[in-house]
């Protein structure tokens, strides 16, 4: 099955398991008193197991033909993770700007997309930090 998966700086040749975000790219429109409209982009990846939210540079993914059972499954569905990176957004971009008004949020595109976690002699690896984590028996 072919996914999108967040490419990975850390590469190892070993298993792996695939753990699941929504990615989200949000344009925030603020209206001003004074001068032109603001216009803020933001990238959010939202962690489908937990219900995190983080802010990105962009959206970096890569296609990969993995097989199923590689795949963890989702616990939040994707209308609650639109809404929190909505809320995200919206609470990042009120500490930007001083405005008096909601502002007008477009949602550009939003993807599933996976984070790599590589699993080698007893031990985890984050594929995007380096982080290494002990296997527990």
């Amino acid at each position: 099955m072919k996914v999108n998966v967040i490419a990975p700086n850390l590469t190892i040749k070993a298993d792996y398991v695939l753990y699941p975000y929504r990615v989200y790219h949000i344009r925030l429109r603020y209206r001003r008193l004074f001068g032109d409209d603001r216009v803020l982009e933001y990238f959010a990846y939202v962690d489908c197991i937990r219900l995190g939210v983080e802010r990105g540079d962009g959206i970096f993914v890569e296609e990969w033909d993995v097989d199923e059972s590689k795949i963890m499954k989702e616990l939040i569905g994707e209308d609650v993770a639109r809404t929190e990176a909505v809320k995200s957004a919206v609470m990042w971009g009120n500490a930007r700007v001083l405005s008096w008004w909601y502002p007008k949020v477009e949602i550009l595109r939003s993807l599933r997309a996976y984070k790599v976690f590589w699993v080698k002699d007893g031990y985890i690896f984050d594929s995007l930090s380096g982080e290494k984590f002990k296997l527990k028996s």
